[in-house]
């Protein structure tokens, strides 16, 4: 009797391991398809500047994305996740095992930051803070070195993209519980704040920002790469490839993409660069300053001196370089509001029905400036860029002026401030061009409406501060313009 129960049971489990080989079977059959779906809806779209149509292609992918999520998480269930902070010590020791110098510094909470590097001594201006070798740093070159250096000899994306190469070896390293590096890969963060991450109605939210079509363009690049890659994966008989397949889902990818944008760097080698991660530094947050960290290719180690003055208690702050915040918030998740090097893109072109639109772009072609379909504005004093003074000018020319500054040569007049441009532009067409302007930064501000409603979490508070530096320069601008109308000549009214 005992023997017959026993094989009732064994029978038993055979049928359940069968259900479930046939569950998956039938998941990654679906997956199949809706990779296959998302591949070729990104590989037909062409960004056409109209914005409606982008979002309504974006909802797309997402509705997709999110069926594509669904699946992987029933396939690949997500283990309870341990505290970031509880893994802290391991990788402190690992630091100092391999050779990282940092007396005088701790990892610490931040309120707005999270997590941050503090002061626990002194530090003046320009000393040493703290020292990372090369040999902890993960890097495209240990990628090339690995077993991806199969995939990445065959792949055309990988031969040209070292950040994609960068995100898919940090996959392959965190599937590995012996990784060197696994002490460095468990204190990442679990998610980010770029716009990876960020909902349908959250993405929404940005209009009227110019940054609303580069975060759709960004999350359809990245779509299209967990799609193109999956394809591989799943296919291609290679073995580093069949040990990424239980662990290269679209939430994964994200996330090593999203490692990749927030934390890369380009060490700066006698024979070219290198893009990398540097450990225990890109835990330093971003302050206006100036660059003091540099790679040290004798000693083999990344040195980083102090941006400033710093107190035993208070965060250590780095500078990320001359960035404008809508490159922060699209690639690194924060927005810095008092950023001197800010600015708002403005898209604008030669109509298809101006009469005079090959005239004016053949005047744009001399000055280089014929491909560009985006002019900044930044903040300061100065908002009008020399690129869009140029095409303010160009574009508010009669047949006439357009005939004079035709046979002109190289108009180098039309992308300067001096007196002596200004007034050999004549003052009608400064007050045509800049008038244009003026009304074209006044019907873009009118676009940004207040909102009464708090952010409620980390993505909509960075959409609320991007959002108010762009009126900052909007407003910046109009103040400027309007001066500038005021002061000129009265003859020329």
């Amino acid at each position: 009797m005992g023997r017959k129960l026993q094989a009732k049971h064994i029978s038993k489990k055979r049928n359940v391991g069968k259900e479930t080989n046939k569950f998956q079977l039938q998941k990654r059959k679906e997956l199949a398809v809706l990779t296959d779906k998302v591949l070729k809806l990104t590989s037909v779209f062409r960004t056409t500047g109209n914005t409606l149509k982008s979002w309504d292609h974006h909802l797309e992918i997402d509705t997709i994305i999110k069926e594509i999520i669904n699946i992987e998480n029933a396939l690949y269930p997500k283990e309870p996740s341990v505290e970031r902070k509880e893994k802290l010590d391991k990788y402190l020791i690992w630091l100092r095992d391999n050779g990282a110098l940092f007396q005088g510094v701790e990892i610490s909470e931040f309120e707005g930051y999270d997590m941050g590097l503090k002061a626990t001594k002194d530090f003046n201006e320009d000393s040493l803070i703290l020292t990372v070798p090369g040999k902890v740093m993960l890097s495209e070159k240990d990628a090339i070195e690995s077993e991806l250096s199969s995939f990445i000899n065959v792949d055309p994306v990988l031969k040209n993209m070292r950040n994609i190469t960068l995100a898919l070896y940090l996959l392959l390293e965190r599937s590995k519980s012996e990784s060197f590096w696994k002490p460095y890969i468990d204190v990442l963060p679990e998610k980010y704040n770029t716009v990876l991450y960020f909902t349908a109605e959250e993405l929404a939210e940005l209009k009227p920002s110019p940054v609303l079509e580069s975060s759709l363009k960004l999350y359809r690049s990245i779509s299209r790469q967990y799609a193109y890659f999956y394809n591989k994966i799943q296919t291609v008989d290679m073995p580093v490839l069949k040990s990424l397949r239980d662990v290269f889902t679209f939430d994964n990818y994200r996330w090593a993409a999203s490692t990749v944008m927030t934390r890369q760097n380009n060490i700066q080698l006698a024979d070219g660069t290198m893009t990398a991660f540097i450990p225990l530094w890109d835990m330093c947050n971003h302050e206006q300053g100036k660059i003091t960290t540099e790679y040290s290719e004798e000693r083999d180690r990344s040195e980083c001196f102090a941006l400033r003055n710093f107190k035993a208690g208070e965060q250590i702050f780095i500078y990320y370089g001359a960035r404008p915040n809508c490159d922060l918030f699209l690639h690194n998740g924060f927005v810095y509001p008092d950023n001197p090097n800010d600015s708002l893109s403005l898209a604008l072109g030669i109509s298809s029905g101006d009469a005079a639109r090959s005239t004016r772009l053949a005047l744009l072609s001399k000055l280089g400036l014929s491909h560009l379909t985006y002019f900044q504005l930044y903040r300061g004093e100065a908002p009008v860029s020399a690129e869009l003074l140029a095409f303010i000018r160009i574009f508010n020319m009669n047949q006439e002026e357009l005939s004079k500054w035709s046979n002109a040569g190289v108009p180098g007049e039309l992308v300067s401030w001096d007196e002596g441009s200004s007034a050999a532009v004549g003052g009608e067409l400064e007050r045509r061009a800049h008038g244009y302007l003026l009304t074209r930064c006044k019907l873009i501000r009118a676009a940004y409406k207040d909102t009464e409603t708090p952010p409620d979490n980390a993505h909509r508070i960075n959409i609320k501060l991007l959002k108010q530096c762009e009126v900052q320069i909007l407003d910046g601008a109009i103040k400027y313009l309007e001066k500038f109308l005021e002061q000129l000549p009265a003859t020329h009214k």
